[in-house]
């Protein structure tokens, strides 16, 4: 495996970035367009469909069936409702929405004089072990990156709550960051096996975590007289946040891959004016183990996963949501969110079935090496498929359910 690891100096190195690139507006995220944008707009659209039937408002066509149960359906609510108290809609980019995430808290900081580190490398070793210990499983430093922040947020409350127009204003941050946190956060492999409503309870789970440990780390940061901003999906973009940071690559299907979760983690981060070492990006093979695999491509049901052999920067081949700029695989965020209506939960089979994502044992490492030999990642992704990863089996629930811990 170390003969395709390598390091980066920047972000810039590892990926083609257009030197023209723009900011995203956060409008155009698929979630931000449900509430200007049909047909994922209400009140027909694929937007309240889905949020209905996740709320169990409207009946759920596969109610009953494993994944569907209504225990499945409670342990999903139950392992959001931190997220759902701490950072309502939180996950769909709505900034310092809660009393986890409020701005306010953590802006003015507690201690009347800030403890000057010895150095940044000590400053980088403190905070990310207080991250871990607070909840993080992947922690990373990365340098402040203004091409990550939105060039302007949206607010969607008014709109579902007031029939009032969002807001939609310019990204002014109350301090200047000098780094950010990086943090990914493991979601359950059983659960997000099962798929279904159970499946939505390992994604709910880690939301709430990223809520409660970004607001931890916020919290130390300012008993020690600095500034943060703890943010989930909201205020920029975690996914080159994170890769900065050194926590993984980017994957054929638009995620994180980290070398010790592969796919099956969450992302959150806390932008602060505290001065640290960063860490550099890392590549451990996963773009050209992509290139070869498609196991993602091929199992999403709602075809939404480029299959192209190598990725491009023509976004014209992915959706509106696809924000230009980067040479990567772009994909059909309208075609991935009709799936997520249809199910009343998030999909995850794109996360499911990725090689990388798998634990600890004797088969699953054999893969991981065959990965990392260029003639062995075809051989891989068959024994990915003889193990038996990849199905929706309906087993997978009630296996969550009678496994004993």
């Amino acid at each position: 495996p170390s003969l395709i690891k390598k390091n980066y100096n920047s972000i810039d190195e590892m990926y083609q970035i257009d030197p023209n690139y723009q900011r995203m507006d956060e409008k155009n995220t698929v979630f931000n367009r449900a509430v200007w944008d049909s047909p994922i707009a209400p009140p027909q659209g694929v937007f309240m469909s889905f949020f209905a039937k996740f709320q169990n408002w409207v009946p759920m066509p596969q109610r009953g069936e494993p994944g569907y149960a209504p225990y499945d359906h409670a342990l999903s609510l139950a392992a959001w409702s931190g997220h759902d108290i701490g950072a309502p809609l939180g996950a769909v980019g709505v900034r310092s929405s809660g009393p986890l995430t409020d701005w306010n808290r953590y802006t003015n900081p507690t201690a009347t004089e800030r403890y000057e580190f010895s150095s940044n490398d000590e400053a980088a070793r403190i905070v990310k072990r207080a991250a871990s210990f607070l909840g993080a499983d992947l922690v990373g430093i990365a340098p402040y990156d203004e091409r990550w922040t939105y060039s302007k947020w949206f607010d969607m409350r008014p709109a579902l709550f007031e029939n009032k127009d969002p807001v939609h204003e310019d990204a002014i941050l109350p301090f200047k960051p000098k780094t950010v946190i990086a943090m990914a956060f493991e979601m359950d492999n059983d659960a997000l096996r099962a798929f279904g409503q159970l499946n939505e309870s390992a994604t709910g789970r880690e939301y709430s975590h990223m809520a409660e440990t970004g607001s931890k780390v916020a919290v130390f940061l300012n008993f020690l007289g600095y500034k943060a901003i703890p943010a989930g999906n909201d205020t920029g973009l975690s996914i080159p946040i994170a890769i900065q940071a050194g926590l993984g690559e980017l994957a054929r299907m638009g995620t994180l891959v980290t070398e010790k979760y592969g796919s099956r983690v969450r992302l959150a981060k806390v932008y602060t004016d505290l001065e640290m070492t960063t860490d550099k990006p890392k590549s451990f093979g996963v773009w050209d183990f992509c290139k070869r695999c498609r196991k993602c491509a091929d199992l999403c049901p709602a075809g939404a996963i480029s299959k192209a052999d190598a990725p491009t920067k023509d976004p014209n081949t992915g959706s509106k949501s696809s924000h230009p700029g980067v040479t990567k695989w772009y994909q059909n965020n309208e075609r991935c969110f009709t799936q997520w209506e249809r199910n009343g939960a998030a999909c995850g089979v794109c996360l499911t079935v990725c090689p990388y994502n798998k634990l600890d044992t004797w088969n699953h490492e054999l893969a991981k090496t065959l990965v990392s030999v260029p003639v062995g990642r075809d051989i891989a992704r068959q024994l990915d498929d003889l193990f038996g990863y990849g199905k929706a089996d309906p087993q997978n629930a009630t296996y969550f359910w009678n496994e004993k811990k």
